[in-house]
């Protein structure tokens, strides 16, 4: 569980496990908004509160920056929310949009942030060997059920610290040419056997961008849209993955249409885009 903030004046929403960064960001996205209550020459810097008559002036920049950003906190900490799941927003059913790099600690927190709850999950990776090693190392304990979905040939070839056998795990290798009718079939049919009548269901889509780069736009979205429609009917949470470096940012926002929630991605720190 982590902490939150949601921003009464915007959509603005961050979540994070440490509080002292959830603050950070607070304090910085509130000076966004109420820069222009601040005057500054290159002598002195000015602030008057927008939510009380206070004023105050500084002969050093920064330290004045510092006192101003302060002041607009504490007007808002009693809105930190705490024990929360950044999933509440969409009542823990539907699609997620995770913009990081695969192999950072953003994302491995959103892994661990979207799986620990799950009962049955399901990993599409071409990583699926540090996959099993987040499962073990960054999990309380494992999913009761979890199958990797992977076109690697032998997946777990260099896994010697892991008894793959004694884990709950299934590995369907899939063939490199499969079509994303084929992929998205499979996946619906291993949810489809592992799901029980009370099992929370969970998939983690690391492919996003390789389908981006093998196919195009048009056909990645009608992909994704009809995966998403297939999954939600399933009641399962679904968190892609998307490295917004490596796609345009014209892309990504048509992308974003397509999900019930978009976040970033950055050390133990989410936050809406």
């Amino acid at each position: 569980m982590v902490h939150q903030w949601q921003c009464r004046e915007c959509k603005f929403t961050v979540w994070s496990s440490k509080q002292s960064e959830l603050v950070d960001a607070v304090k910085s996205h509130l000076l966004s908004h109420y820069k222009h209550t601040v005057e500054s020459d290159e002598f002195s810097l000015r602030w008057d509160c927008p939510y009380c008559n206070q004023t105050s002036q500084s002969y050093d920049a920064d330290e004045g920056l510092a006192k101003f950003k302060n002041h607009l906190f504490k007007h808002v900490s009693a809105l930190i929310d705490s024990g929360v799941h950044v999933a509440d927003r969409i009542d823990r059913v539907g699609n997620i949009l995770i913009l990081s790099p695969l192999e950072t600690a953003g994302a491995d927190n959103a892994r661990v942030h979207f799986t620990s709850p799950a009962d049955v999950a399901v990993f599409v990776t071409n990583n699926p060997a540090e996959r099993v090693r987040f499962l073990d190392n960054a999990l309380q304990s494992w999913p009761a059920w979890t199958t990797i979905l992977t076109t690697k040939a032998q997946p777990f070839a260099d896994v010697t610290d892991i008894d793959l056998e004694a884990a709950p795990l299934d590995i369907a290798i899939l063939d490199k040419g499969v079509s994303m009718t084929e992929l998205g079939e499979t996946l619906v049919r291993v949810l489809d056997e592992q799901q029980t009548s009370n099992s929370r269901l969970t998939v983690g889509f690391d492919i996003l961008s390789e389908l981006l780069r093998l196919f195009d736009t048009e056909t990645a979205f009608k992909f994704v849209h009809v995966l998403n429609s297939r999954l939600a009917n399933m009641d399962a949470l679904t968190h892609y993955y998307l490295n917004p470096n490596a796609q345009p940012e014209s892309e990504i926002n048509v992308l974003k249409e397509l999900f019930d929630l978009q976040i970033r991605a950055k050390g133990s720190r989410f936050r809406t885009v």
